[in-house]
């Protein structure tokens, strides 16, 4: 590839017609991508980008040994130095992101090679005439599956909720998981990628209980600020459309009246949306399980796709927040369900409606409107807050299978949402991705 200059209107040429990617690579990952191509060790414009960031975690001398590294594994690839002429500050943004984009494609082209195949030096690649760099690279490109563009603006989102717009080539996981609080259930939305799954189990469709002993133990809980809870403990089966559970004889669901509140809703949370009508409760030996806060033998514990409940934002003891419902309360309709949530109930749960927000709810053919009383600035509240409430508001229409419109909102857009149709109706709460 030669070292010819972009200009200004060669640069928006590239990033106008660079493809819109996607993987789930960090930040730090393609960062070290770049760092380790010997092709990119003289870019001062690289460099100049990367150092502050780079010098924020390691020392001067761990700096040194890295580039001492490099150069030393490198040292039989040819690199051509040359002076940069001056650019404004977003010129070198640009050709940063422009450099981003072609190490990415090539890191794809080159995994995606046979192993035995020959990769181009960067000898190669310097002689290579510019008309046949230019086409490869733009074969790349259009090769790639959505990469950094993408995941920049997945994690800029400030979006917490799952959409079906997710769920391209993959299916969701549900979970409940315990919160480290007095909280009961907060419920988890995992995405893993279709193809995760096929490796998993091969072609044929997993149950519900499958996927659940496959993919439960792989969550860190207390990682993520949560009580350590998954996988239950004693055996799940399943006998036709009902998930049974034996219970060990000593367990810790059966401690107290909060205890077993928050068991039954983490099942409820894992299972609702499953293979299975109900759960039953039994003893090692078939009979009922009787619990201590009943004081008589317990009966099967019907599951409903979707149960009503508005939504609120609760904090797990790191500080990360969630949307969940208020200790599990049921509504018979969603303009109750609406209305109710400007009321702060307790001290876990906290209304995603600010104090000031006045609202009316009505209940149409194609959905539920939700008239602000005075117009709503979203830009005059803090931009997580405003999402929060927009989520909130949606999630709680979605328990009731239906979908919300905003009216009266002083912005017509909002973290890609359009505030002037009806707006998606969410798959589920807070969005997860299962760990490699």
């Amino acid at each position: 590839m030669t070292h010819k200059q972009f200009d200004e209107d060669q640069l928006e040429q590239v990033l106008n017609n660079a493809p819109k990617l996607s993987d789930h690579r960090s930040k730090d990952e393609v960062l070290q991508r770049l760092l380790a191509d010997a092709r990119l060790q003289d870019n001062s414009h690289l460099q100049a980008a990367v150092q502050g960031p780079i010098e924020s975690q390691l020392t001067t001398h761990e700096v040194n040994e890295k580039q001492d590294f490099i150069q030393a594994e490198n040292k039989d690839l040819p690199i051509t130095k040359r002076k940069y002429k001056k650019i404004p500050l977003f010129m070198s943004v640009a050709a940063v992101f422009v450099l981003t984009l072609i190490a990415g494609s090539m890191f794809v082209n080159n995994n995606d090679s046979p192993k035995d195949q020959a990769t181009p030096d960067s000898a190669t690649f310097s002689s290579m005439p510019e008309n046949r760099a230019t086409k490869e690279i733009e074969s790349s490109d259009n090769v790639m599956d959505s990469s950094i563009v993408a995941e920049h603006t997945r994690m800029m989102s400030l979006r917490t909720s799952v959409y079906e717009e997710d769920l391209t080539d993959a299916v969701v996981f549900r979970i409940g998981l315990a919160g480290g609080k007095a909280a009961e259930s907060v419920p988890m939305t995992y995405i893993i990628p279709n193809e995760r799954v096929v490796a998993d189990f091969g072609k044929e469709k997993p149950t519900s209980l499958q996927m659940y002993e496959k993919y439960a133990p792989q969550i860190d809980e207390e990682a993520m600020g949560f009580t350590n809870y998954h996988p239950y403990k004693g055996e799940l089966e399943e006998k036709g459309e009902t998930l049974v559970h034996v219970l060990p004889k000593k367990n810790a669901y059966d401690i107290a009246s909060a205890s077993v509140s928050k068991y039954l809703g983490s099942l409820k949370d894992t299972f609702s949306d499953s293979d299975y009508k109900e759960i039953a409760f039994e003893n090692a030996d078939g009979t009922a399980y009787e619990f201590s806060q009943v004081g008589e033998p317990s009966e099967p514990m019907a599951l409903i796709p979707r149960e009503h409940y508005n939504f609120y934002v609760y904090t797990e003891t790191n500080g990360t927040e969630y949307l969940s419902p208020d200790f599990r309360k049921t509504f018979s309709t969603v303009t109750e369900a609406l209305t109710d949530m400007r009321h702060k109930n307790d001290d876990v749960y906290v209304s995603a409606i600010p104090e000031n927000v006045n609202y009316t709810v009505k209940e149409e053919a194609d959905g539920v409107v939700v008239t602000f009383d005075v117009e709503l600035d979203l830009m005059t509240m803090d931009a997580v807050r405003a999402t929060q409430l927009i989520e909130a508001m949606m999630l709680t229409a979605a328990s009731f299978d239906k979908k919300l419109r905003l009216d009266n909102v002083v912005q017509d857009s909002w973290e890609g949402f359009d505030l002037t149709k009806y707006l998606p109706m969410p798959v589920g709460a807070n969005k997860q991705y299962m760990p490699e």
